[in-house]
């Protein structure tokens, strides 16, 4: 659907010699664990290749999780965030453009329970955000949390998009063995975005539905998700920049802003990941895919540059 990638293409911020720091994107990751530092570095180092000008990431203390993250990239602000603490969060949200919670948040109770506190203050200033990882899971046990806001973009892989299924099931009263359609879980939350990642991925909104087909590579090693994470949130706060300053109120795009960043970040992904495989083949590693952002960015938005 290469009629979706022409209508990002005008999101995309002009690198213009007068632009200051952070008008290109301001974006932010929520996650690290002791046992998962990779994943949020894959995000918020991701969002810098893309083009995003600042990349918060909030990690905690526990396990040297944000001192082992300082050391990965001196572009990324890390900030370390003492015993699950959302007062530590909270207050920076107001600078933000997006923020993307979850990639390698882990399961501890004070994780989610900080992670849900930054959540609803998010929805309270408006803030777009992207949940993906074990941050989908904290929402199967209080769909409320995020119910409703349509600002929300989900981006279960198969596993969590069953447990998606499930407890929107249970919310609903369906006591069926079915596993809902993406569609199904959109509408039941209130028309929040949901990215199902899979052979294809299926983007919707539950009132419009598209799929991203391109061919990308059989490897599946870990962290790919994680980049997906960190390019939807750069291109959505990109979106929402762009009909912010650039558009008027009335113009509206022939699909919601967020199912056209999602399909254009889906796009970009499975770019990146053919032209690593074409190199690496079996030994492809998320770095490599990482490493071919600029071309592939390049291919797919030609005049991005200029």
């Amino acid at each position: 659907m290469t009629h979706l990638i022409d209508l990002f293409k005008p999101m995309i911020p002009s690198l213009l010699n007068n632009l200051h720091k952070g008008q290109s994107g301001r974006i932010a990751i929520m996650g690290g664990s002791k046992e998962y530092t990779g994943a949020p570095f894959f995000s918020g180092i991701s969002s810098l290749k893309i083009g995003s000008d600042i990349c918060h990431i909030f990690a905690p203390t526990e396990g040297g999780t944000a001192t082992a993250l300082k050391t990965m990239s001196p572009d990324l602000i890390v900030h370390p965030i003492e015993k699950n603490d959302p007062s530590d969060i909270i207050p920076w949200l107001l600078s933000l453009q997006v923020i993307v919670i979850g990639p390698g948040l882990g399961r501890s109770s004070g994780a989610w329970s900080c992670a849900s506190e930054v959540i609803k203050a998010a929805r309270n200033i408006n803030l777009p955000i992207v949940l993906d990882g074990d941050a989908l899971r904290l929402i199967c046990d209080n769909l409320e949390i995020i119910k409703g806001y349509d600002k929300a973009i989900l981006t279960p892989n198969f596993v969590e998009f069953k447990s998606l299924s499930d407890s929107v099931k249970k919310m609903t009263g369906d006591t069926s063995n079915n596993l809902l359609k993406p569609e199904q879980i959109a509408n039941s939350l209130g028309n929040i975005t949901i990215v199902q990642k899979g052979k294809e991925d299926i983007i919707t909104d539950g009132n419009q539905t598209v799929v991203c087909d391109d061919e990308g590579m059989p490897r599946r090693c870990g962290g790919q998700g994680d980049i997906l994470a960190g390019t939807i949130g750069t291109m959505y706060a990109w979106s929402h920049l762009y009909y912010k300053y650039n558009s008027n109120m009335d113009d509206k795009p022939e699909y919601p802003i967020s199912i056209i960043s999602a399909y254009a970040a889906c796009s970009l992904l499975r770019h990146c990941s053919k032209k690593a495989y074409q190199i690496s083949k079996r030994s492809t590693v998320s770095m490599d895919i990482i490493n071919q952002i600029p071309n592939g960015f390049e291919d797919l938005f030609p005049e991005s540059s200029k």
